[in-house]
């Protein structure tokens, strides 16, 4: 099986825990890099290196980034649904085959996770935030510009980033306190990249919203990747 190795963010050295108790791993639709034998790998080397992983996927808020980069709304969900189905069936069989009860449970989109009251009391706290801060309003309309970006709006607007800030939004409460959501003294948020979206709370340049107790990041590359 490929391997791979953890860096700690930009800035982030202090929640950086190689030996977590969880970790979450973050994969992203419409993205090059999250092909299926990508995500089993790193599904599989997770499971070998973490007692307990669950997996982040994006939920109806992937619809709206469609819909605000100029796609009819039948055709968003469409594809919106066919994209996370191509992210959440490998997760699970990786899951599956590392030995995982029930994987299924494991792979969690940000609509499902709206029963959770953890998750629901941190998503409150976000979107009062994001009212009522420029830095949190400027990290998540910045994140969705950059989606819109990716999917194919040259020159978003501000309709468009107000249709398309839910993405960042959902997310943020699983990066920024997923022991609490999880029920885990220690949990490290790991995806392939700097996140700019986590940026002002690992900084500290906001005291809005912070990363919770036991709240860690790392970033994971394969190993012999360039960084």
């Amino acid at each position: 099986m490929p391997s791979f190795h953890l860096r700690p963010v930009e800035n982030g050295g202090r929640f950086f825990n190689e030996r977590p108790d969880h970790a979450l791993l973050g994969i992203s639709p419409w993205n090059g890099r999250y092909k299926t034998a990508y995500i089993e790998d790193l599904v599989g080397w997770a499971c070998a290196r973490f007692p307990r992983v669950d997996v982040m996927i994006p939920g109806y808020e992937a619809a709206h980034t469609l819909v605000a980069a100029g796609r009819p709304p039948a055709s968003a969900v469409r594809r919106a649904k066919r994209s996370v189905n191509q992210l959440r069936n490998p997760a699970e069989r990786a899951l599956a085959r590392a030995g995982v009860p029930d994987p299924v449970a494991h792979v969690h989109s940000w609509t499902r996770l709206l029963t959770n009251a953890d998750y629901a009391a941190r998503l409150a706290e976000v979107h009062d935030a994001y009212r009522r801060d420029p830095q949190v309003r400027g990290a998540c309309r910045e994140t969705a510009r950059a989606t819109l970006v990716r999917v194919g709006c040259a020159l978003p607007g501000p309709e468009a980033l107000d249709t398309a800030v839910g993405y960042p939004l959902a997310e943020l409460p699983l990066t920024l306190d997923s022991p609490a959501i999880f029920q885990v003294p220690t949990s490290l948020f790991l995806y392939h990249r700097e996140m700019e979206l986590l940026r002002p709370f690992i900084t500290g340049t906001t005291d809005a919203l912070r990363p919770g107790s036991g709240q860690g990041y790392a970033i994971v590359e394969p190993i012999g990747a360039d960084r």
